[in-house]
């Protein structure tokens, strides 16, 4: 299963959409908020079904917070960080992963991408398409899952 990641779109479908293009063939789209209504703009134009969440710039959509699923065989926790105060540390999201039994957090906030495994849980952020901090410009991510395997990449 190949999955696509955004995070961070702030309206910039149009960029998301070239981004998550030179990833294809998707099977999935996980956005990890901000611009919640972004994640159903990017399924009808991608063609794929979409799994997305609010973020803290999403004041009026509705959207959930924070959703588990399962894929592959893998609990994925899908987030967009703030309630985590991911900006400082990851130990609240750790916490919450371990409580979830996650075996991979998706989740954005600071806009800089990050793919590192914390007590066996693989955590991944793909940075921003909008506005995008540290040293990689606009960006998507990648997770390709092959048996019990996930396989974390950037897009452009």
């Amino acid at each position: 299963m190949r999955v696509g990641v955004v995070s961070d779109t702030h309206g910039r479908v149009d960029r998301a959409i070239k981004l998550l293009n030179q990833l294809k063939p998707l099977d999935l789209l996980l956005h990890a908020g901000d611009y919640y209504r972004d994640g159903r703009l990017l399924a009808e134009a991608l063609k794929v079904p979409v799994h997305a969440v609010a973020g803290n710039c999403d004041f009026e959509t509705g959207g959930p917070e924070e959703e588990v699923l399962a894929l592959e065989g893998k609990k994925v926790f899908l987030t967009h960080g703030h309630l985590y105060h991911v900006h400082f540390s990851l130990q609240k999201l750790l916490y919450r992963a371990l409580e979830l039994q996650a075996d991979v957090v998706v989740f954005g906030h600071t806009h800089v991408r990050y793919c590192q495994e914390h007590e066996g849980i693989l955590f991944f952020n793909p940075g921003s398409v909008y506005a995008p901090r540290g040293e990689h410009g606009p960006g998507c991510g990648l997770l390709v899952m092959e048996g019990r395997e996930v396989k974390p990449g950037f897009g452009p």
